[in-house]
Formats: structure tokens, sequence, C-alpha cells
């Protein structure tokens, strides 16, 4: 059994000489180092690939690499999108690092963490460590660790940052007309319009990034995680059209696939006419459980994403590293986890590491240069936040899963968890719920801690605020949803807003983006996306509905009509104290200034009609330190 905090700087892990990077001086770094690209999709599952046995797919490039590389064939990451990518930068357990949970909760991981004495810890990314040793480093795609300082990929360690806000390129923090062709974008915190489509925007930009790098002499460490296969599910129709056959939604799915896999190809024939792709590793993964594929092919698990089963957390990990790792095409079928990659790249790369540094994770060195690794001993926790709770949990070892301390399954012979053999095998429950309580008890301080949203800092003059990051939501509407700000719906919440010092802040709340400049209480006209000109949807075809959901919009297209709404009043509430505020017809935003201290402070402005019942909360705003 592993400790609980795997200390590389006590153990030995990296085998060389760890000074400070800052102790070398300014000597250039000579590309003598392999460069480092780490893949990760959303929402496609273990069974979403040819190579793991899909009947369905065709995905050409992506079978290709698999036979290239070492796979991990029990590789593990969160049910959800968050708490894996968390995982992933930090090499910490999600309930630890903070990132434990998706909006409404704890959606972005802290500069630090507090472990059982009560000691505080800094939390260091993987980009910073490659950072640190010289590499130039960049991030194209998806983030989803917060959108405001400090939590952005560009406060991270990221040299470039090109991405989209929340969790998927539709999704409430970003402009309201985005859907995967010339959308809205943020390159180092700076908007500008991409021109194309979104996945292939992220691989042209990254190869761009690692030609600059190359002839820079310059090892470079590429993040690269799309938004595919995440809804809108929205591409050309060239790459649906073969899965016509299958429910529309998942032909749509495996058309997503089908454009990632082509992208791969374009990556893989750029790291060859480089001539860089011998030293160049290679981490392809996914973020969580399958989504529209699961019901035509799990590879024999049960679950999908959100789920504690198999299915929900179990997913692909191949790792191509020609020059560095022997006998390709070979499989560790060891438990693993995400938080391994960042101690397994430490040691991988000979990273000196010029900070203290702490991790939950496993260097998998050994076991990816074919040598001796007992992994079988290996006991891990998937926990995740859940409806402000972290109460549901999965515990691995070997072949055996305990889900909730009262269901115990043997994945040798029960890969579909039909069989709960928690009766036959209660030594064996009993030694995981063990551990499970101990480890339960390691992450607690860090458990009960909340983010925040910081206003006033220099590096973010005016912080951006969204409904994606309320707290204590109530109404009926999902906070993360485009298509429920367009129609109104009555959700409101507050923001959790930390004043770095004491001064007067001014506050501005919007129900439609700044970019419109639309009264708080006007329409919006049906947006006819890209997808649904290639589909030949018209605005003509579109159907008004009670609610608008998404799958409708996956299917046809449209954006919904924006809802009219009788606002009359802003109610506002800080701390606990109300204020009301009348509202014009032509008002775009209610902006007010207040006088704040230093510290934490709840933030809520609701959009009331003339009786003063909540219509809904201020969707979107800014915030900023004036004086």
């Amino acid at each position: 059994m592993r400790p609980f905090l795997f200390q590389l700087l006590t153990t030995g892990v990296v085998a060389t000489n760890l000074v400070s990077c800052a102790e070398k001086g300014n000597t250039k770094v000579e590309n003598t180092k392999p460069n480092v690209i780490i893949l990760l999709t959303d929402d496609q599952g273990y069974g979403d690939l040819a190579c793991t046995g899909n009947p369905y797919l065709k995905t050409p490039n992506l079978d290709k690499f698999y036979n290239d590389a070492v796979r991990l064939t029990d590789f593990h990451v969160a049910p959800v999108s968050t708490p894996t990518r968390g995982q992933l930068m930090t090499g910490l357990d999600a309930v630890r690092n903070g990132a434990s949970s998706v909006a409404g909760f704890h959606d972005s991981s802290f500069s630090s963490y507090k472990d059982l004495e009560g000691n505080t810890h800094d939390i260091h990314y993987m980009s910073e460590f490659f950072k640190a040793n010289g590499y130039t480093t960049g991030h194209f795609g998806k983030w989803h660790l917060g959108d405001n300082y400090p939590h952005r990929a560009m406060d991270k360690g990221f040299d470039q940052s090109l991405t989209f806000l929340g969790a998927s390129i539709w999704q409430s923090p970003n402009d309201l007309d985005n859907d995967c062709f010339d959308d809205i974008l943020y390159r180092n915190g700076k908007k500008e319009r991409a021109k194309g489509y979104y996945t292939d925007v992220f691989f042209d930009e990254t190869i761009q990034f690692i030609k600059k790098s190359v002839k820079e002499k310059k090892p470079f460490f590429t993040y690269l995680p799309t938004g595919a296969m995440h809804t809108p599910l929205f591409v050309a129709e060239k790459y649906s059209k073969p899965y016509r056959k299958l429910p529309p939604l998942t032909a749509q799915f495996y058309g997503m696939i089908a454009n990632y896999d082509e992208n791969i190809g374009k990556l893989d024939a750029a790291l060859d006419h480089l001539g860089i792709k011998d030293n160049t590793i290679v981490i392809y993964m996914t973020d969580n459980g399958g989504t529209l594929g699961v019901k035509f092919y799990n590879a024999g698990m049960k679950g999908h994403k959100g789920d504690y089963y198999e299915g929900g957390h179990r997913v692909p990990c191949f790792i191509r590293w020609k020059k560095g790792i022997p006998k390709a095409g070979r499989d560790i079928t060891g438990v693993t986890e995400i938080q391994d990659i960042l101690p397994t790249l430490v040691d991988l790369c000979e990273l000196e590491i010029p900070w203290k540094y702490k991790s939950d994770g496993l260097s998998l060195k050994k076991s990816i240069l074919g040598q001796t690794q007992d992994l079988d001993k290996r006991i891990e926790v998937i926990q995740y936040r859940r409806k402000g709770l972290c109460k549901e949990y999965t515990i691995m070892q070997n072949k055996w899963r305990l889900l909730n301390g009262t269901k115990l399954y043997n994945l040798e012979n029960d890969l579909a968890q039909k069989n709960n053999v928690i009766e036959e095998y209660p030594e064996i429950a009993a030694r995981l719920n063990a551990y499970y309580s101990s480890w339960k008890k390691q992450v607690k301080p860090s458990e009960d801690q909340l983010t925040s949203i910081i206003v006033g800092n220099p590096k973010e003059k005016e912080t951006k605020l969204s409904c994606f990051d309320w707290l204590n939501v109530e109404g009926k509407g999902n906070i993360s949803q485009t298509n429920d700000i367009r129609q109104g719906m009555p959700m409101h919440g507050y923001w959790r807003i930390e004043t770095e010092k004491a001064g007067e802040y001014e506050f501005t709340f919007r129900r439609w983006p700044k970019y419109l400049n639309l009264p708080i209480g006007s329409g919006l006209p049906i947006y006819q996306t890209e997808f649904a000109k290639q589909i030949g949807v018209t605005k003509k075809q579109y159907k008004k509905l009670d609610y608008y959901m998404w799958k409708t919009v996956c299917l046809d297209g449209l954006y919904p009509e924006g809802k009219k709404l009788p606002i009359t009043q802003a109610e506002l509430i800080i701390d606990g104290k109300k204020e009301t505020y009348k509202i014009s017809k032509k008002d775009s935003y209610v902006q007010l200034k207040k006088q704040l201290d230093k510290g934490i402070h709840n933030v809520q402005l609701n959009f009331l009609d003339q009786k003063g019942k909540i219509l809904c909360g201020a969707y979107c705003g800014e915030a900023k330190i004036i004086n």
C-alpha cells in the first residue's frame, strides 16, 4: 500500500540532482530533453475507439498510435471533467487539490492545500514543472479549472494559451453564438475570433507552437485538451455521414471522433516533418467515461460519465516515446490513475524540482520502460463532489472495486459489475473501507475549503462574472447552459468574491453579455448555427417549445429565441444585506459602487418584476476595484 502523499524529494523517484533551477543562472538550455505532448479528449469513453474494440468506429490514426504505444489498460480518471483535469495538472487527488466538482461548487484548484496537521503546501501545476526546466509551454483547448485569476492557464506556467471558458464552447461564460465554428476564444486572456472548426483550430495552433519551439531550439511541453467530444455535438456533415445508420446524436458524436482522428494524423505528420517524432513523448487519454456511444459499445463495462461504476472512470491511456520506451505495443495491466502522469513525466524527463513537492500519484517509469513494478497492492480512491457533497466513491485494488462501502465487485470475472460479492469477501471490503476512512481523514482539511473569485488583483484588472460560478443556486434551470440564459430561466445564486484589499469596488450586472448591448428585459432572435446551415435547417423550421433542451439544439442546430422578461427592479444582496434599484426599459446593465473590506463577500443580484418576484439572476457581469 502506498503512502497517502508520495514525496518525490525524499523517496528518490527523480534520479537527477534536485537543485533549484534558479541556481543554474541564465545558461541556455539545449534541446536534449524529450518534448512532451498531452492529448486529452472530452466525454470519449474507453469503448469509443476502434482499437479498443468498437465495431462501428473507424479511427485509423489513433489505432496506429495505439500500436506504437505502451497502453495503460486499467487507467482511471474522475467520472467528470474538472476533477480529472485538476488531478492531471497537480498530481493530487481531486478532493485535496480543490478541483473536486464542476460549475456551482468547486470549479478551480487552490493555490495551496492543507494537510492533517494544518500545514499549508503550495500547489504547482505540471506546466510550472516544465517551465522551470527550460521548456516552452503551450495550452490549446479546454481548460475548465477556473476562468479568473489566479486559476487560468496563463497564471499556471503556460507561455501561450488559447481556450474557451467554462466546460464547453457553448456554455454560459462564452459568447452566446459560439457553435464550434469561427468561435470567440481567449488568447492569453484576450478575446479573439477564430476561423474554422474548433478542434482543427486547436490542433493547428499546437502545430504552429511546436514549429516555433523547434525553430528556437527549445524543448516544449504542449497540453492539447480539446472540447470534442462534448456537446453541442456539432461537426461537419462529411464526418458524421458514415455513421448515419445510428441515432443522429451518436452519429454526430462519432463524427467528432472521426475529425479528431484526422487531426491526430496531421499532428503526427508535422512531428515527422520536423524530425522530432522519436524524441517526443505523446500521451493520449480521455477525461471521463463515455456518453453518446455507451449504448452501442462500452467494452463490456457498466456505467457512463458521472458514474462510479467502471464505465464512468476507466478510460484509454496510450504513451508513445519511440526513443525512450522499449518494446512498444504492450500493455501495463495494473491499476493506474491520472495523478500518476505528473510524477511519471518528472521521472522520464528527469526534471529538476525547485520547490518542495508532494504527489498522490506514483511514477510509472519502471513499468513504462519494461522493468518490474508491482502495482497489485496499490489502493486508489475515485471521488468527486456531486450536488455539493463528497459522499459516493469507488475504492480500487487490483481487480477489486468497492462502491460506497456496500458493493464489492471482482472484475476478474465480472467486468460488467453484476454480482455484489461483499458477503463472500467481507475481509476485502473491510480492508478497503479502512483505507478509505484513513484517506478521507487525510483530505478532509482541503475538502472543507471553498474557492473564491478574486477581485482587485493587478493581473486581472476587470474580473468576469458568470452564472457558471454561482453558488447555492436556486430556481429552475442549468447555470452552464447558454440555452437556459436565452430562455430566461428563473435561476439565481451568488458569487463568492474575495477582495484583495479594502476599497471601492464597481460591479456591473447584466442579463445579456456586454458585447450584445441589449436592454435587460429584451428578447433575442433565433440563431442559426453553422451546423444548422450544413444540414439544411432554417430559422423557419424553429419549433416553439415550453423548454428548449440541449438535445433538441444538438439535433437541429438552432439556438432558441431569447425570452423577453418584465424586469423592472434589481435586488442587490451583499453579505445578506439587501438593496433595491429601479430598472428602466432602456437599461442594459446595473452598475453599482460599493465600499468593501478586504476578505470574502457573497455577492448576488436578482432581476425582479413589478411585484418583487425574482425572474432570474444577473447571468453575467464584471467587477473591479476603482479606488
